[in-house]
């Protein structure tokens, strides 16, 4: 009897360490993860989403939707998928520096381009057959080789390599992005009347500060460059 007492015991001490080890990895995350704000207009979809419609042309953004490699993506950037949906009447154009999220403060956090356009793309990097449905998108012409499926955009879309290179100098400073992450992007483009096209928006690593985090996606005609309104999807961090 003593002995089971014993056994019984020493399974009640290994439990409790196991729990009190989850704890302390668990307050030891000090990045921030995100939900759509309570005033949010939440919908369905993969993670946690909400959406928001300007002009005919409805975003949904989806927080904690990543599930492929790396696994611990959140420790390094934040991915939010993102999906757009032209129900207007005006080519919209789709573009990362179009993309933030803005606190309170109004200080902004970019999208970050995953691509180097500079570099050859091998074939792990490659979009042959996307992993998410697109419909009357045009790529944008220098994303091409990675996207060579893709119908290029023939009107005037240029590269603007002085938003592009920090960010991939800030990828290599983390070792990303993997090929999952180049699979999964948002890729940028023309997304005429009718079309839908989504992927992942990768921003940089938040920290854990309780704050309110807005996604800001700026719409504009990509015949006119006329603005057609800013979406706006609220998130906290937590």
């Amino acid at each position: 009897m003593a002995k089971e007492e014993t056994v019984k015991a020493r399974i009640q001490i290994g439990m409790l360490c196991i729990a009190g080890a989850l704890c302390v990895s668990g307050c030891a995350r000090t990045y921030a993860k995100l939900t759509p704000a309570p005033t949010a207009s939440l919908v369905g979809g993969a993670g946690e989403s909400a959406a928001a419609t300007v002009d005919g042309v409805r975003v949904v953004a989806s927080a904690e939707a990543w599930q492929w490699e790396p696994r611990d993506l959140q420790s390094k950037v934040t991915p939010l998928l993102v999906e757009l949906r032209n129900d207007g009447t005006h080519p919209v154009l789709v573009r990362y520096n179009r993309i933030s999220l803005v606190d309170a403060d109004g200080h902004q956090f970019h999208a970050m381009p995953p691509y180097n356009i500079d570099a050859s793309v091998t074939q792990a990097y490659r979009v042959e057959n996307p992993l998410y449905a697109y419909s009357r998108f045009a790529i944008a012409p220098y994303l091409s080789p990675y996207y060579p499926r893709l119908l290029r955009y023939s009107g005037a879309f240029a590269y603007d390599p002085l938003y592009y290179t920090p960010y991939i100098t800030r990828y290599q400073s983390i070792e990303l992005p993997t090929a999952d992450m180049i699979q999964r992007a948002l890729p940028e483009g023309v997304l005429s009347a009718g079309g839908s096209v989504s992927g992942f928006v990768y921003f940089e690593s938040l920290d854990r500060d309780a704050r309110t985090l807005t996604l800001s996606v700026d719409l504009v005609d990509a015949e006119s460059n006329a603005s057609l309104g800013t979406a706006r999807i609220p998130f906290v961090t937590r």
